[in-house]
């Protein structure tokens, strides 16, 4: 028959949950705050991350990123060690590391629980996302800009429209149609359909 597991045990596996949703929630909330660089992102983490593991007084950490290393106060690594590697757009930028810095009894993966494990492998998933995010909006931006640029470049920053019929007046004064102006600068080309208001109105 299998041993029910004492009031104290129970109570030590609450507070042992307790540490890895605090330290879960501690993480995301640093990655994703606004308004802050990717360093001092990298560098809140680690110094946050140790405190969810269960021998937290002797454990640090260590975040190694594109050459960049960001470590926890104190950090001395030691015998035991678990780790994660941090994975963008498929490839290893990194790894994120928790060191005990004393021998301690074996568990599920060394002296470390199982869901230890879990807990750096969700930490290290959620980096990689962010920062894929964050470099696709970088590069969406850039784009954005250039193209910004380029239409400035080739309109001349300023068209005069007509207010009513839309034609635009070119460089030689002549006012010719949105479309032939566009299409005659650019290598854009033009469909013609009729939106539903327009459709309401020509054929109510």
């Amino acid at each position: 028959m299998k041993r029910r597991p004492t009031y104290e045990e129970l109570e030590q596996k609450v507070k042992k949950l307790e540490k890895e949703l605090n330290c879960l929630y501690t993480v995301f909330e640093i990655i994703n705050r606004p308004g802050i660089s990717l360093e001092q992102r990298l560098q809140e983490v680690v110094a946050s991350v140790s405190q969810g593991w269960q021998h937290s007084e002797i454990a640090s950490a260590r975040l190694m990123f594109e050459g960049q290393v960001y470590v926890s106060d104190r950090f001395e690594g030691g015998p035991c060690r678990q780790a994660a590697d941090l994975i963008v757009d498929g490839k290893k930028v990194g790894v994120i590391e928790v060191y005990y810095g004393e021998e301690r009894p074996e568990r599920d993966e060394g002296p470390f629980l199982r869901a230890e494990r879990d807990l750096i492998n969700a930490i290290a998933r959620r980096i990689g996302i962010f920062v894929e995010r964050r470099r696709a909006d970088e590069a969406r931006e850039r784009v954005q800009k250039r193209l910004q640029k380029a239409l400035t470049k080739i309109f001349g920053g300023f068209l005069p429209i007509c207010a009513k019929c839309k034609k635009i007046r070119d460089d030689t004064g002549n006012w010719v149609p949105i479309e032939a102006y566009i299409g005659d600068r650019t290598e854009v080309e033009f469909t013609h359909s009729i939106c539903p208001e327009c459709a309401k109105e020509l054929y109510s």
